[in-house]
């Protein structure tokens, strides 16, 4: 049972990470960049743990663990021995999909190629806990500590919490990055749509031909040439923007008629 003095540091630690889960929740409804989402979580887990030193986090695709962000220099390469020896903190959370807390002598005595090739680092504790990172991966949020007895069942508790909300978080940021995706994507087809329709506006103009008609035209070098239409339609455009195919008695001919159609609009403006 925790004395006083523990409840206080619990309180405190409960109350960090009370506002730092806030902070994501706010931060949710203006996510758009996944990598972003991954660099904050990672930041706000070392803020929000006292005895966290730094943090990471590892994916595995395919069967290959990477360590997509950190946030001090010698933590690749502690990730990379566990890579390396196949044994870990953070290779053990993925595969479990459980919380995983080594202090003291426990990492030696449970991987021990992994901590004689991590010692240098200085890193003695670690917590790992698992953390979804996309539908066709795993992934851990790792917590590193050069203390012997850094990380308590408190701190373990405080990241379930961190990591219950930090999987919210990236999942508005997949599904954000999706949705900028396909409004590029739509963007792209409307102004790629704009392009073509002001390109067939001026065959018909020029070559006095329908719409059909100067579509299948277009259409038809397209073929032949090898070339997307919306790509000759952009061409095709820049093109008679530089060199204006009007002379100047048409132009002004078509200026006047410009300003005075709506003198030729029917009563029922038809």
């Amino acid at each position: 049972m925790l004395n006083s003095s523990s409840d206080n540091g619990a309180d405190d630690l409960l109350g960090s990470v009370a506002d730092t889960v806030t902070a994501l929740a706010d931060m949710l409804s203006t996510i758009t960049d996944v990598d972003a989402t991954v660099e904050r979580i990672c930041l706000d887990a070392v803020e929000s743990i006292d005895d966290a030193e730094a943090a990471a986090v590892t994916v595995v695709r395919d069967g290959k663990p990477a360590t997509i962000c950190a946030t001090d220099d010698a933590v690749p390469a502690v990730d990379e021995a566990q890579y390396e020896t196949g044994e870990g903190p953070c290779l053990e959370a993925i595969a479990t999909q459980s919380l995983v807390v080594a202090n003291g002598s426990l990492p030696a005595d449970r991987w021990p190629a992994f901590t004689r090739r991590a010692w240098r680092s200085g890193y003695r504790s670690y917590l790992s806990a698992p953390l979804p990172i996309e539908a066709d991966c795993s992934g851990a949020l790792n917590l590193y500590s050069r203390g012997d007895e850094a990380f308590s069942t408190v701190d373990a508790a405080a990241v379930r919490i961190y990591v219950s909300v930090a999987v919210t978080a990236l999942s508005a940021a997949r599904r954000a990055a999706a949705a900028h995706a396909q409004a590029e994507r739509l963007l792209g087809a409307m102004e790629s749509r704009a392009s073509i329709e002001q390109a067939k506006g001026i065959v018909m103009v020029i070559l006095n031909v329908t719409d059909e008609k100067a579509f299948d035209l277009i259409k038809w070098r397209s073929q032949e040439t090898k070339t997307a239409v919306r790509v000759l339609c952009r061409q095709l455009l820049a093109d008679v923007a530089a060199n204006p195919l009007l002379d100047q008695s048409v132009s002004a001919e078509f200026a006047r008629l410009l300003m005075t159609a709506h003198e030729r609009v029917g009563e029922d403006g038809s």
